[in-house]
């Protein structure tokens, strides 16, 4: 984690690269809502400079650890979409139910509400 010092058109931010892009996407946020389309531009790309630093660095983490993914992720690091919302389910032998049944078919189970259509 470096700390940067950056020095924007009249403002001076410290910070890690994520909180100065975050703080520029901010100030450029507020620029825009105040009607001023040069400075807001001006703002997003000094944001935008610090992003290609954190994806630099994520780079260089991605090569220098082999290429490991965290589960669930893609090869860009983002979310592949492919969630298991069975993993999140409670076992039968809690529920006191059949464990193949789905989960709304498992708490009818319990509760005795089945029925059929």
């Amino acid at each position: 984690m470096q700390v940067f010092d950056s020095n924007g058109p009249d403002v001076r931010i410290r910070g890690t690269a994520h909180q100065v892009c975050e703080k520029y996407l901010t100030l450029a946020k507020d620029a825009a809502a105040a009607g001023d389309r040069i400075v807001a531009e001006n703002y997003l790309q000094h944001a935008e400079h610090y992003q290609r630093i954190i994806n630099s660095f994520e780079e260089d983490v991605r090569q220098q650890s082999g290429g490991f993914q965290r589960p669930g992720q893609n090869t860009a690091g983002e979310p592949n979409g492919n969630t298991n919302r069975d993993d999140l389910a409670l076992p039968a032998s809690i529920l006191g139910g059949n464990a193949n049944a789905k989960p709304a078919e498992a708490s009818a189970q319990r509760t005795g509400e089945l029925t059929t259509a």
